[in-house]
């Protein structure tokens, strides 16, 4: 824990790693090493995040395993001032800082550096971008080649697409109005 009102004038410089970090939904974060810099600025403190990864997780169409590389490089203001926090962004010397609301008056740089590197997760991974995923029927993965289920392609228009096409029959357009 890091006590943000006893930082000495020229910073506090820590550095850490963890072999394995679970995550939420799954998935974890392996070899996490992170250094990291805080800094006294005023009643604020300025923090520089900075650390590499191997995510683990699944495709979000074929479910495959997947492993994606992260580093992070982040810069901000941490500050309990509420009007400094709801601008936003903050001018610190020649250079622009997104500004965070830290209402406590200690920081855990392991959390830190973990939701650091959840900011830079993927959202939706996938394996490749052509992955076809799996099929809603009997959950076959269509990327080791097509299931014995019917697609629902060959399955026809469902019974909404037959109700508007009826619908769209009785329309006449006119090109030229």
């Amino acid at each position: 824990m890091i006590d943000l009102h006893r930082l000495p004038p020229e910073g506090l410089r820590l550095s850490g790693s963890v072999d394995l970090l679970p995550l939420e939904g799954g998935a974890g974060l392996r070899d996490l090493t992170w250094s990291l810099f805080v800094l006294p600025s005023g009643q604020d403190v300025f923090l520089d995040v900075r650390g590499t990864a191997t995510w683990e997780g699944a495709c979000s169409r074929c479910l495959a395993p997947l492993d994606r590389s992260l580093s992070v490089a982040s810069q901000f203001l941490g500050s309990g001032d509420p009007e400094l926090v709801a601008r936003g962004s903050h001018t610190l010397g020649a250079q622009d800082l997104d500004v965070v609301f830290l209402p406590e008056d200690s920081l855990d740089e392991l959390a830190l550096a973990r939701e650091q590197f959840e900011l830079q997760a993927p959202m939706h991974p996938l394996c490749s971008e052509a992955c076809k995923g799996l099929c809603p029927v009997c959950g076959k993965n269509w990327n080791k080649g097509p299931c014995q289920c019917r697609s629902g392609a060959a399955q026809g228009p469902s019974a909404l697409g037959r109700a508007l096409s009826r619908a769209l029959e009785g329309i006449k357009l006119d090109p030229e109005s």
